[in-house]
């Protein structure tokens, strides 16, 4: 009787500690978040959910500049299937909003909506495949006919989920605006301008100009401009002191004024190896013909 009360008393030990040895869930293999779908970028605290690109001036009327946009899903878990959000055109909302908070001064250049006609999205339908954590689709705009004193923008949101019952689209910062920054080959760099000027008619009565930091607007796929001498680089001086560079197949310059500035003549060469501008052009002062005569060299930043 005593043997049999140790068998039983030891087996009950016995599944009481392997019992206690049964592996507990770990919390972190279930989702801790709401699984959610959002547009990279819509963010508020992101510029009030203005992403900008940079799109290059092409030639050629049709000829269309491609970028992606991106949606990705939220949550501590990945998505154990794929998933499909359809995006679809959010309006002027945001454009509205982003004028009425930045640009409201009477002076600032607002953004517009950029015209169906010169963007498209042929796949609004992204697919966000399993295990992954976002999924793009291309957008094709036409530069061509751009202007480049003008702000261009679209808005997109997501307009439904394919798993509506699995993941959510998020309620909060649910609109993106994609804004667009025109650039050719030559414009996206800050360039240092070092030359002099003379009335053509006393050549030794020499001006030196030393700028350290001066921009090189895109006007199209070809062609930038820039602000003559050392006049401030703002909007008001466009028409009266621009003057636009253009650079032929070979390298040369043709260089004439954007505005009203009195350019005569000009020309160069570029070397697209060191970046530099090797320019030249006359211009008429109150009757009186100078000439410029100096380089632009873009700053390029070191290779990471």
């Amino acid at each position: 009787m005593k043997k049999l009360k140790f068998i039983l008393y030891s087996f009950i030990t016995l599944t009481v500690v392997f019992g206690g040895c049964k592996k507990k869930d770990n919390p972190l293999d279930k989702e801790q978040y709401i699984k959610q779908v959002y547009l990279v970028g819509a963010n508020s605290s992101n510029n009030e959910g203005r992403t900008i690109i940079k799109a290059n001036y092409l030639n050629g009327a049709d000829a269309e500049a491609s970028f992606n946009l991106s949606v990705a899903t939220g949550g501590s878990l990945n998505i154990d299937r794929d998933v499909t959000a359809t995006i679809a055109d959010a309006g002027l909302a945001q454009i509205t909003r982003y004028n009425s908070l930045y640009l409201y001064r009477s002076t600032d250049i607002k953004i517009r909506k950029l015209n169906d006609l010169f963007y498209r999205i042929p796949s609004k339908n992204v697919l966000i495949k399993a295990n992954e954590v976002n999924g793009t689709t291309p957008v094709y705009v036409k530069t061509a006919g751009l202007q480049p004193d003008s702000l261009y923008a679209f808005s997109v949101k997501i307009a439904s989920v394919s798993e509506p019952d699995y993941i959510s689209i998020r309620k909060t910062d649910t609109v993106l605006m994609v804004s667009l920054n025109l650039i050719n080959a030559y414009s996206d760099y800050t360039y240092k301008v070092v030359g002099t000027y003379y009335p053509l008619n006393t050549p030794t009565n020499v001006t030196s100009v030393s700028l350290t930091a001066r921009q090189l607007k895109a006007t199209n796929y070809n062609t930038v401009r820039f602000y003559h001498l050392d006049n401030k680089e703002e909007y008001a001086n466009i028409a009266p002191f621009g003057v636009k560079m253009q650079v032929a197949v070979d390298n040369t310059l043709t260089i004439s004024a954007w505005g009203t500035l009195n350019v005569t003549a000009g020309g160069g060469t570029y070397n697209p190896d060191t970046k530099t501008f090797n320019a030249w052009y006359n211009y008429v002062v109150s009757g009186v013909t100078y000439q410029f005569k100096g380089t632009f060299t873009a700053t390029v930043p070191p290779a990471v």
